[in-house]
């Protein structure tokens, strides 16, 4: 068996898992009942999608030898936007998490979802 053999088993069989899981997991986490009672739900979904996008744009980049042409050029901006919002949304859902963990009781009144008084800490 050669690398490059091994190279793309290993991806399809992280695509045939990574796209329904992402897909179910944002299907889960943007349920009207769960993101109005949890707001670490919205970061979580939205890294769901942001890891749904990104490995579909590069199976068809990959597949396709799309390198030209304006359909080209926007699903490379767009996985390169996707590799760099992941860390992001990981990043600003350990931050919250964060601030839950330290102020425990004033975590209700820095924060909420849908609502924005102009406080945020």
């Amino acid at each position: 068996m050669s690398v490059k053999y091994v190279h793309n088993v290993i991806s399809y069989v992280a695509l045939a898992l990574g796209i329904p899981g992402n897909i179910l997991s944002a299907i889960v986490w943007l349920r009207g009942h769960v993101v109005s009672k949890n707001s670490s739900s919205v970061y979580l979904a939205a890294l769901a999608i942001v890891d749904l996008v990104c490995p579909l744009l590069s199976l068809i980049l990959n597949e396709y030898r799309c390198y030209r042409g304006w359909f080209c050029i926007s699903c490379w901006t767009m996985a390169s936007i996707s590799v760099i919002l992941e860390p992001m949304f990981v990043l600003s859902f350990s931050v919250e998490r964060l601030i839950a963990i330290r102020h425990p009781l004033q975590v209700c009144y820095m924060y909420t979802v849908g609502q924005n008084n102009g406080n945020h800490f």
